[in-house]
């Protein structure tokens, strides 16, 4: 049986914005149509007429399954936009040592003017993450992507050109807020048009793109290219999604939280294929639109928020970004040279990092290999415990060291530094899906943006009081600490999420928003 919705208009104080209809239709296999009385007739006999091997839907050439394709293509034009959030994370640290060098020929930057380099970036994160939520709420994830490339390769080559610091630092500022928009709109857009089956999958496909982006900044750093043909690099590969954006639809949940159900159906259709029942789906999107109430504006959304099941949500997942924020990884890609220096052992600073990027790309593959199968809880407990022993077994070795010869555990270190930041390549990306997961499209564009706003102020305050922290506690204090943070993680995950794979974002938030006070389906705090 097949369905057609058809759009009403309803009244707009009522809690149901669309009356969804059902039309009988009859269904055509092959050549020839039939009812769906003598189709359930064939597919009663075709046990006993199809040759061995061979089912009664090859026969009747149907396939239930959506299309992967089309959403795996999707994935691909995005992954170069992640890319690039990628190097601007990992540009500073790589391009740095070129600009702060006295002898250097081009832009000299004093130790003031390096930090700022260095930190401007999360400055602008910042101010994207603010401006981010109204773009995607009223322009949609598309197009406020197709907007904000441009921008992403003026910057670039703005900052390759710079013939003056001032110039320079604020290429770097609109660069961080480039970034934020960049990021943002991708989680979303990929979230929003993946089927559920492998919607963590694709996730996590973004996650290594933005990996490989930082992996990439590390390599070039070891080539003969300096920061502005670098910028350069950087500039013309910024421009490639924009062609590929423009073959692909809009979010179908966006266009419903908009009233535009006949787009929707269409964009639905194109990313689930012709063979597969997107109307069921499409329902279901509609029916969770309009029973949650429509957030097509920035103010409608913020009020959302306020909601007791969603604020209580909003907290949970606000407070385990601060957690990942400050369990060691952001403080370590930032300091790595000086940790590294302050275990004796001998590396060059660039190898070191590719070893590092390396590792942390390994694991995002392994991430997205296993996140739909084995599912996102179990991955954060068993990650963050990992990383938590690592940890503690980092803090161990420079206890010990300041008091006796280590030479003999001179490997202890590297593998735990290693291990500690392959498993955070596995467990990482999983916030990023469940940030886009649990919150209803109704106001998902400025939970995000919040989400976004409080882990890089994590990031901030991690970097920032490292060295404070090694200085009041010692260096093996502070890997403690990071130690008990992974530990704390690992039990906030088990005892207060839920599993969401293989469920629909409607499944995942439908309770929330209709009933607050029932648990069955949402992620206890």
């Amino acid at each position: 049986m097949k369905y057609d919705l058809e759009e009403t208009s309803g009244n707009s104080s009522s809690s149901t914005w669309q009356t969804i209809c059902y039309k009988k239709e009859e269904t055509t296999y092959g050549p020839s149509a039939q009812t769906t009385e003598s189709t359930r007739s064939v597919a009663a006999n075709s046990q006993q007429t199809s040759p061995e091997g061979h089912s009664h839907q090859n026969l009747l050439h149907e396939d239930s399954g959506p299309a992967i394709a089309p959403q795996v293509f999707a994935v691909l034009v995005v992954a170069p936009i992640q890319l690039a959030v990628g190097v601007i994370m990992g540009f500073s640290g790589i391009t740095l040592p070129q600009m702060t060098d006295p002898e250097t020929h081009d832009l000299f930057l004093n130790s003031s003017q390096a930090a700022l380099f260095g930190s401007l970036v999360n400055l602008g994160g910042t101010i994207g993450f603010v401006v981010c939520g109204p773009l995607l709420v009223n322009l949609g994830r598309r197009l406020t992507l197709l907007l904000t490339l441009p921008f992403l390769v003026a910057s670039w080559l703005a900052l390759a050109l710079s013939d003056s610091v001032w110039l320079l630092l604020t290429s770097r500022t609109i660069l961080g807020v480039i970034m934020s928009i960049l990021d943002s709109g991708t989680g979303q857009y990929i979230t929003e048009i993946a089927h559920k089956n492998v919607r963590g999958t694709l996730t996590g496909a973004t996650a290594l793109a933005r990996q490989t982006g930082s992996l990439m900044a590390a390599a070039l750093g070891i080539s003969k290219l300096d920061w502005r043909q670098m910028g350069l690099v950087y500039c013309g590969l910024s421009a490639i999604p924009f062609f590929g954006l423009l073959l692909l639809p809009n979010s179908p949940r966006w266009l419903v939280s908009q009233g535009r159900v006949t787009e929707a159906r269409k964009a639905l259709n194109f990313f689930r294929g012709k063979h597969y029942a997107s109307e069921e789906e499409l329902k279901g999107i509609t029916q969770h639109a309009g029973d949650s109430g429509r957030g097509d504006s920035s103010l409608k959304q913020a009020r959302l928020i306020l909601e007791p099941a969603t604020l209580r949500m909003f907290c949970l997942v606000a407070f385990l970004i601060l957690l990942m924020s400050w369990n060691g990884s952001y403080a370590m890609t930032t300091y790595l040279v000086p940790i590294f220096q302050s275990t004796e052992i001998s590396l060059d600073p660039y190898i070191t990092a590719i070893i590092f990027g390396s590792f942390k790309v390994l694991g995002t593959f392994i991430n997205l290999c296993i996140i739909d199968r084995v599912g996102r809880k179990p991955i954060l407990i068993l990650s963050y415990s990992v990383s938590s022993l690592c940890m503690a077994a980092y803090g161990v070795y420079l206890y010990i060291k300041e008091s006796r010869n280590v030479d003999n555990i001179w490997w202890l270190p590297l593998a735990a530094v290693f291990i500690y930041i392959l498993f955070i390549g596995i467990g990482q990306p999983v916030f990023a899906v469940l940030c886009n997961e649990l919150f209803s499209t109704s106001c998902r564009s400025i939970t995000d943006s919040l989400i976004g706003l409080v882990m890089m102020f994590g990031m901030f305050v991690g970097s920032q009081t490292f060295p404070m922290t090694v200085e009041a506690l010692g260096e093996h204090g502070t890997f403690w600490i990071f130690s008990g943070v992974c530990a704390t993680l690992t039990i906030v995950s088990a005892v207060a999420l839920s599993e969401t794979r293989g469920r629909s974002l409607e499944e995942i938030t439908s309770n929330q928003a209709s009933n607050p006070k029932s648990d069955s389906n949402t992620l206890p705090l």
